[in-house]
C-alpha cells in the first residue's frame, strides 16, 4: 500500500486505493497506520451505503449508534440496523457553531478504538482539526511526566459538542464509573495521552477542582498547533482517526444544511 506523510510528519494520505474493493488484509493495514500515526486520509471515494456497511463490519465491534426502535431512526440512520450515522443539519453534529474538541465515548471504549467519516457531498469549506497527543506527550518536560504517570481520566456523556452548548445540557452530563489511564501505550507500543478536556469529569480520587488546574492547561498544550493538522474536505473523502490518542473538533461551518457526511466506530483488529 503506497502512502505518503504530510509535512507535519504524522498525517498519512493513501493515494491507491479503492476502499469499495479493498481486502480485510487492507483494511486492517489501515487500521494499523491509523494505531502508529493516529490520523488517515483517503481521497477520491465512492462508496455506497452497502459497501461501507461491509468495511465497517470488516473491523471488530462495530458500534451500533441507534436502535432501529428510535423515534428518528429514519432521519439520523443511513442503514438499517443504525451503524452508520447521518452527520447534517437535524442529524449528528448539524449545528453551524464550532464543535468542541472531542472524541468517540471516552469513558465507553466498546466500539470506539477508531472513527471512521466519509464525506458524501456538500463538504467544501469544512474544515476538521485532529491532534497528535503522541507527539505532545514526548515533547512534556520530565517533570510533568512523572507528576500525571499515575492519573487515570474519569469522562462524562449525554451532552452536545457544540461551543454554543448550555449549561442545562452540561448539568444533565452523565458520569462514567471507568477510569482510564492518561497516559496510554495502544496494542502498538506507541504513549501519548488520553485526555478530552470537554468530556473530562476529574481525575480518579481528586476532585474536579484538583483535576482541572491539571487538565486544563496540559490540555492547551496538546492542542497547540504545531500537534495539529487542518482538514479540507473534499466530497470522496474518508478519515480513520484513533480514538485514544488524539481529539478532533470541527470548525464553524454555515453550510450544515448541504454538508453530509457518514460517521461509524469500531474497534482494531487485535
Amino acid at each position: 500500500m503506497n502512502y505518503k506523510i504530510h509535512n507535519n510528519g504524522w498525517t498519512i494520505f493513501v493515494e491507491d486505493i479503492n476502499l469499495a474493493t479493498a481486502s480485510i488484509k487492507e483494511l486492517y493495514e489501515l487500521a494499523d497506520l491509523c494505531g502508529h500515526f493516529t490520523c488517515v486520509k483517503i481521497r477520491n471515494q465512492n462508496l455506497t451505503i452497502e459497501q461501507e456497511l461491509k468495511i465497517i463490519k470488516s473491523f471488530p465491534n462495530p458500534y451500533q449508534l441507534f436502535s432501529p426502535n428510535h423515534p428518528k431512526f429514519k432521519e439520523l440512520s443511513l442503514d438499517k440496523e443504525g451503524y452508520v450515522g447521518r452527520v447534517t443539519e437535524n442529524a449528528i453534529a448539524g449545528h453551524k457553531e464550532e464543535m468542541l474538541w472531542h472524541n468517540e465515548s471516552p469513558g465507553n471504549r466498546f466500539g470506539s478504538d477508531i472513527a471512521w467519516l466519509y464525506a458524501e457531498k456538500g463538504v467544501t469549506g469544512s474544515i476538521t482539526v485532529w491532534n497528535n497527543s503522541m507527539l505532545a506527550y514526548n515533547d512534556l518536560d520530565a517533570d510533568t511526566k512523572e507528576k500525571i504517570k499515575n492519573l487515570k481520566c474519569i469522562y462524562f456523556g449525554n451532552v452536545n459538542h457544540s461551543i454554543a452548548r448550555t449549561e442545562e445540557n452540561f448539568n444533565n452530563r452523565k458520569v462514567y464509573d471507568t477510569a482510564i489511564p492518561l497516559v496510554y501505550t495502544n496494542h502498538l507500543g506507541r504513549t501519548g495521552l488520553h485526555l478530552s478536556l470537554h468530556q473530562f469529569e476529574r481525575f480518579d480520587s481528586m476532585t474536579r477542582e484538583q483535576s482541572l488546574e491539571i487538565a486544563e492547561p496540559l490540555f492547551k498544550f496538546i492542542t497547540q498547533d504545531k500537534y495539529c493538522y487542518y482538514h479540507e474536505w473534499e466530497d470522496g473523502d474518508v478519515s480513520m482517526s484513533d480514538q485514544w490518542l488524539g481529539v478532533h473538533k470541527r470548525l464553524h461551518f454555515e453550510g450544515m444544511n448541504d454538508r453530509l457526511v457518514h460517521r461509524a466506530t469500531f474497534n482494531y483488529p487485535i
